[in-house]
């Protein structure tokens, strides 16, 4: 058994490394943010079409009146208050999906955890990081996506180490991952927003098919209740950083809001519904 989980495991990272290759590559061309040049003012989508980002006035503190210290501090300083909630997502990152993952592992099983949606949740994860490279959005703006999407990719390498789907499967899976990358990529600046506009249903497609399967099985099996709640709290981040740092995007707003109420479904599941599934 553990020679042929061996096997499955290496044929898994042979297949779904190029799409990790595919997204690195798309975003080491991304536009550089250290660059010694001045750089041009990030791309915002309004009206479904790209229009430079528009910048903050200052805040007259000397006009405020009494008592309003902190509404000062708060809109003086608010870009870097947003870079340190960017930076703390990027960390809280690296641990999202490891309860996941060690519960699945101390299980030996990948009982209620739904494939399709571990399959919509990679290119709904890496979607944000393209798009926001493109249009030239600070890094810590959209940095943990591609923490995630990797570990995405990790939790769909163990179910198929623990549930195999076949070869074919396995092939077809990776080809169209791939080539969905690609597509996204490649896409003209002027046609980026779809990304956007596109992401509340990669949304559905990833959520839906989780909280369905919970649904149908009456329990939440090995879906962890921390990875659920650090992915609440990530979209509520989200959702403020998204309008302090690139003046409010739209479709993203809608995408990480929709992102947010799913998630609380998954959390009432958690609560309502019983771990083990009766026999």
């Amino acid at each position: 058994d553990t020679c042929i989980m061996a096997r499955r495991a290496r044929l898994a990272v042979l297949v779904w490394a190029p799409c990790l290759f595919v997204l690195a590559a798309a975003l080491d061309r991304a536009p550089s943010t250290t660059s010694t040049r001045v750089p041009k003012p990030a791309l915002v989508v309004r009206g479904g079409k790209l229009a430079p980002q528009e910048q903050p006035a200052e805040v007259d503190v000397a006009r405020l009146g009494a008592g309003a210290g902190v509404q000062a501090f708060v809109a003086r300083h608010e870009k870097i208050l947003s870079v340190i909630f960017g930076a703390g997502m990027m960390l809280g990152s690296l641990c999202l999906k490891l309860p996941q993952i060690l519960k699945i592992l101390s299980a030996h099983s990948v009982d209620g955890i739904s494939l399709a949606g571990c399959y919509a949740e990679v290119p709904m994860y890496s979607s944000f990081a393209i798009y926001h490279a493109r249009l030239g959005y600070p890094w810590d703006t959209y940095g943990e996506n591609v923490i995630i999407t990797a570990q995405n990719i990790a939790i769909i390498i163990i179910f198929w180490m623990f549930q195999f789907p076949g070869a074919m499967h396995v092939a077809l899976a990776a080809a169209a991952g791939i080539g969905l990358h690609a597509v996204m990529w490649a896409l003209p600046p002027r046609y980026q927003p779809l990304i956007a506009q596109a992401q509340p249903i990669a949304m559905l497609a990833g959520y839906v098919p989780q909280i369905a399967l919970n649904a149908r099985n009456g329990c939440t099996g090995q879906l962890s209740v921390i990875t659920t709640v650090l992915r609440f709290v990530g979209c509520l981040i989200r959702l403020a950083t998204t309008v302090s740092r690139i003046g409010g995007d739209l479709w993203l707003l809608i995408a990480y809001g929709l992102s947010a109420a799913c998630t609380a479904v998954l959390l009432g599941q958690i609560v309502a519904l019983p771990e083990h599934c009766a026999a």
